[in-house]
């Protein structure tokens, strides 16, 4: 045979092969292609899933042998105990409240939770729950479940998630104004002081718990998890139909959740808590379901401390609200309070919210005022502010005797002379508030209340995100029909003759594409406590007691005030959006303050008196003084403790800076208020801080 014809007839062969041997590797490719395809899904779906039903790192828990309240008395003498646990009508952790007691502390991450097929597992409201700040309650007949201080049981609430009315699980005031530190081996808990808890943390565990769960539930074998909480929850009901039901419920609450979550600009972090926008998205983008009025959280403030509050004529850190039950059931509409958007004009603005008890909580921290009594010492007699505990290191009275010059020249000009003082009590500082009615008659309060200073955000020169909110959110009200008054600062002529006039004065609001937030906010607050008095036939006189005799006015962008600092002491982290961890480094010029602050622990430094840093971040604080860590960005830490960048947006550390020279007395001009201290003055008047 010819070479040719040899080639010629391995080609034929190869040819006639070619065919089947094509077909057979594209199979094979399809195959591998969609094994791979499959697998890539399969882990994606799994990243995702791990991503959403993973835990966040937590701090180890914090334990200590001794505690002890600091200042757990109220008004009329009585204790704490029921303000920590009186329900304000509120669905903060909407699930039902039996599913709350069931929950077990998440596993770190999915399918750990699927494989833990042990039983009787620790159940949230454990150990596991403090690891974000909460504080232990006890068993009580105020708390016979043993919750946390600040969580108590709403008796009967819609939850759309189940599709009913259901006992849940809400915070008090309590949860977000109870402050706690440690120091040798002792607790110590202040009433009324900003709590430390991280509620970012703690909806992304109560996300992990509950998508765990409902995740084994779809699981015929590795659904142990699901089967423990079944039997929690449903008891001797627990049987294949009731069983089915729940596992319903459950996927429904978890795809709900899921849609609500939050877009977070600004991390919060432990101590903090960007208030005013999420009670603006609660109230007008999630009751009034309309989405384009949510605005992204971006302004978190510390907790501010509520002790003397009662009787400001201003109060929130901008001053922004005067009223005490507008305020208090505002905040009760920001821990998700029921609040009905769409009934008919006569039933719109109905609520869950708890009146009662909120103006019983406002009595235990006010008191009666403090002027009307027969006393020749005027002093507050509602919740005081803390006392250095004797279980401290006593401050050094040599030193704070020289602190009390100190800030009788450099603090009282703002913060007002100390509360023990008889100029504190003068008539220069308590003061009737006065406002016009729509006819322009001008009308006062019966009583005084304390007129605190309100600066310019430009002069104090702290950070502007807060400050900022109400004056440049706006919100789509139309078909809200609020349709009300309110009062606020505007420029009109009273009549007469007189000459035009910048006072406080109640002016029409209605409905608007684009309204003021803050005056927006305050409408609907005063339309869902004037419907509260109408369905519970409240008199006349008890609504005036109840709105603490004062006018419903809101003003937005007036500044930062400057609030009387009895107690600051136990107030740490500081500045409203907590960038300063001491008071020492409040005192220090505020170029040299401290670029990374650690929130979260609950060690007090006695010294510098605030929260103690870890060597890790005042390491880190030198790289940044030596040039060697120039990196932007908040963080958790591998301890599980918030690290804030100061040099962030809503995180900034200026302002109330004492940098100035000694000779100068015009300060409060972009951010400097007074004169570079020496490390003897910043001892002095940090001794000096300790005794009030």
């Amino acid at each position: 045979m010819s070479s040719a014809v040899a080639r010629s007839g391995l080609v034929g062969r190869l040819f006639k092969s070619r065919p089947k041997t094509f077909i057979t590797s594209l199979v094979i490719l399809a195959i591998v292609a969609y094994v791979l395809i499959t697998l890539l899904r399969t882990y994606y779906f799994f990243l995702k899933i791990e991503l959403a039903l993973s835990p966040p790192d937590l701090p180890q828990l914090t334990r200590v042998e001794n505690e002890e309240f600091i200042n757990k008395t109220g008004a009329d003498g009585q204790t704490s105990d029921w303000f920590h646990f009186a329900s304000q009508g509120t669905a903060t952790v909407p699930i039902p409240y039996e599913w709350f007691l069931a929950l077990e502390a998440p596993q770190a991450g999915p399918i750990r939770s699927l494989i833990d097929i042990g039983s009787d597992k620790a159940v949230f409201i454990e150990d596991f729950i403090y690891r974000h700040g909460f504080i232990r309650g006890g068993e009580s007949a105020y708390n016979p479940d043993g919750l946390p201080i600040g969580l108590t049981k709403t008796p009967s609430i819609y939850l759309p998630g189940i599709d009913r009315h259901a006992p849940t699980m809400g915070f008090t005031c309590a949860a977000c104004h109870t402050g706690q530190f440690t120091h040798n081996n002792t607790r110590y808990i202040v009433d009324g002081g900003p709590a430390v808890t991280d509620l970012g943390l703690f909806s992304r565990s109560i996300g992990a718990a509950l998508g765990q769960t409902a995740l084994s539930s779809n699981f015929n074998l590795l659904n142990a998890r699901f089967d423990r909480f079944a039997e929690r929850v449903l008891g001797k009901n627990n049987n294949v139909l009731t069983k089915s039901k729940l596992k319903d419920e459950l996927q429904s609450t978890v795809t709900l959740l899921k849609k609500t979550s939050d877009i977070i600009k600004v991390t919060e972090g432990f101590t903090r808590n960007d208030a005013l926008n999420r009670i603006g998205n609660q109230v007008f983008a999630t009751d009034m379901e309309r989405p384009a009025n949510y605005s992204v959280v971006n302004a978190p403030v510390t907790y501010p401390h509520i002790w003397t509050t009662s009787w400001f004529d201003w109060v929130q850190y901008d001053g922004s609200i005067m009223q005490p039950l507008i305020r208090n059931a505002g905040e009760a509409l920001g821990v998700k309070a029921y609040l009905d958007t769409r009934a008919p004009d006569n039933q719109r603005f109905a609520s869950s919210i708890n009146m009662a008890n909120l103006h019983k909580m406002e009595q235990w921290l006010s008191g009666t005022h403090p002027l009307t009594g027969e006393s020749e010492n005027p002093e507050f007699n509602g919740l005081k502010s803390p006392k250095w505990p004797a279980s401290l290191p006593a401050p050094d009275q040599k030193l704070a005797d020289e602190g009390a010059k100190l800030y009788k020249n450099h603090c009282a000009g703002c913060h007002l002379p100390s509360t023990d003082s008889a100029e504190f009590w003068s008539d220069k500082h308590w003061q009737p508030i006065r406002y016009y009615a729509n006819d322009n008659e001008l009308l006062a309060t019966d009583e005084p209340y304390l007129k605190l200073k309100i600066i310019k955000q430009q002069d104090i020169g702290t950070d502007p995100g807060q400050s900022q909110v109400l004056t440049s959110r706006r919100v789509n009200t139309t078909g809200l029909n609020l349709d009300t008054e309110v009062c606020t600062v505007v420029t009109f002529s009273p009549g007469d003759g007189q000459p035009e006039t910048t006072a406080l004065k109640y002016v029409d609001l209605n409905d608007s594409e684009s309204a003021s937030y803050a005056l927006s906010l305050g409408a609907v607050v005063e339309r869902t406590n004037q419907q509260w008095f109408s369905q519970n036939y409240t008199s006349p006189s008890a609504r005036t007691e109840m709105q603490g005799g004062r006018p419903n006015c809101l003003q937005a962008g007036a500044g930062y005030k400057a609030r009387p600092l009895n107690g600051v002491w136990a107030t740490a982290p500081y500045l409203h959006n907590g960038s300063v961890a001491t008071l020492d480094d409040l005192l220090t010029p505020a170029s040299k303050r401290p670029v990374f602050v650690e929130l979260g622990s609950q060690e007090f430094d006695v010294k510098k008196v605030g929260v103690r840093q870890s060597a890790q971040v005042e390491k880190l604080n030198r790289q940044v003084v030596d040039g060697k860590e120039k990196a932007v960005g908040s963080y958790y830490s591998d301890d599980g403790f918030f690290v804030l960048d100061t040099r962030e947006a809503g995180n900034h550390n200026t302002g109330h800076s004492f940098e100035g020279p000694a000779d100068h007395d015009d300060y409060a001009r972009n951010g400097v208020i007074g004169p570079v201290f020496t490390e003897e003055q910043k001892s002095a008047l940090i001794e000096y801080l300790k005794t009030l």
